[in-house]
């Protein structure tokens, strides 16, 4: 099977052989189909490639917050939240209400 091969190969690229049996012939239309082919896949990659460099663009123009900045605004104003509280001691009464609300809520689920 190699011998086939290697003497078909050998025989279509032989020197002896005409060039006109060389090369198949090509008529008008299909080279006008191929140049059509490769001006629409040239058109093509050329769109892609510009539209992700127009996304790219725009993508990178958008402003990025400071992330830092938000965090440390954030943080401060749940300090000064906290900060303002005051501890105040519930009352024996409010115990028992909250006690009793609880226990209320538990045996109606039930």
């Amino acid at each position: 099977m190699l011998k086939r091969s290697i003497t078909a190969i050998r025989r279509w690229l032989s020197p002896e052989r005409p060039l006109r049996e060389q090369l198949p012939a090509m008529d008008s239309e299909g080279c006008a189909a191929r140049r059509g082919f490769f001006k629409k896949a040239a058109v093509g990659a050329v769109s892609i490639s510009g539209t992700a460099g127009l996304a790219k663009v725009v993508v990178d123009s958008v402003p990025q917050p400071d992330q830092q900045g938000l965090y440390r605004k954030d943080h401060l104003a749940g300090e000064q939240e906290l900060v303002q509280r005051k501890y105040v001691l519930m009352s024996d009464r409010e115990k028992e209400n909250m006690v009793k609300t609880f226990v209320d809520n538990y045996t109606d689920q039930t």
